[in-house]
């Protein structure tokens, strides 16, 4: 069986995708800056910083497969950006490469590729064209599990999640809707894909507006969503007209966006 690691367990998408997960995995590490209150089957806690790579190191002796969740989940200020997902992904890669980690799948996001347009078709082989420094920070992660993989030999699966929600809020979210189930799919294929070396997948359902084309994330690591967000469509909210509604990152494409703040 497959021991794993996650960081940010209490984040939104861990608080779904634990206790789906519960019981699947011989041992589950849960690495957070703060105290976890509820455990699932199987699971430990080890408090400590992202940028704490001893810690890190330690934490991961024995664990199989890292996956790498937390950080700056919103656009903000350069400086927390560079601290939480840079130099944190940093951390948690060479910790891994320390510690005899055979994989790490990677949390990165569709908003790396936020300014293409809203429509066009694009796959992860386009340039990644970011609409945010949460966006460029994803960027470099990726960069940086190429080089994890390519000059170490690290399985990496990258995966760039939709709007992962209960349900689909406004229009764009029609194409890049992420649902529950579908993200617990989509983690359980990351973490268990057998022959992957390197691969970068959207994290979206089968949403028939979708840009992205789902058959690249079954082909690499055998995920196959199961919902489709048209079936909300009479029931969302119009996506606000300027660059929430031109470009497929939304608000974040907004020049003054920052997290949630205009």
């Amino acid at each position: 069986m497959t021991s794993i690691l996650i960081t940010g367990p209490n984040g939104r998408m861990n608080q779904v995708i634990r206790p789906a997960l519960a019981g699947e995995f011989e041992r589950v590490v849960l690495y957070s800056r703060s105290p976890v209150d509820s455990l699932y089957a199987g699971e430990s806690v080890v408090l400590g910083e992202l940028d704490d790579l001893e810690r890190l190191t330690e934490a991961m002796d024995g664990v199989d497969v890292v996956v790498h969740m937390a950080g700056k989940a919103d656009e903000g200020e350069w400086e927390e950006i560079l601290a939480s997902n840079i130099h944190g992904t940093y951390c948690v890669l060479e910790a891994a490469r320390r510690a005899g980690v055979r994989r790490v799948v990677y949390a990165s996001s569709h908003h790396i590729t936020g300014l293409y347009r809203a429509g066009e078709p694009i796959g992860p082989e386009d340039p990644v064209r970011p609409d945010s420094y949460y966006g460029v920070s994803k960027a470099f992660g990726e960069a940086l599990c190429r080089l994890y993989r390519d000059k170490w030999g690290t399985e990496i699966v990258c995966l760039r999640i939709g709007a992962f929600r209960p349900r689909p809020e406004d229009t764009r979210h029609l194409s890049v809707w992420l649902s529950e189930p579908d993200g617990v799919r989509l983690l359980r294929a990351a973490i268990l894909a057998e022959g992957v070396t390197f691969a970068v997948v959207y994290g979206v359902s089968a949403n028939r507006r979708s840009w992205w084309d789902p058959a690249v994330a079954e082909e690499a690591i055998g995920y196959r969503p199961l919902d489709d967000a048209e079936a909300w469509a009479d029931r969302v909210e119009a996506t606000p007209e300027g660059p929430a509604s031109i470009y497929q990152g939304g608000v974040f494409a907004a020049p003054d966006y920052c997290g949630g703040v205009w």
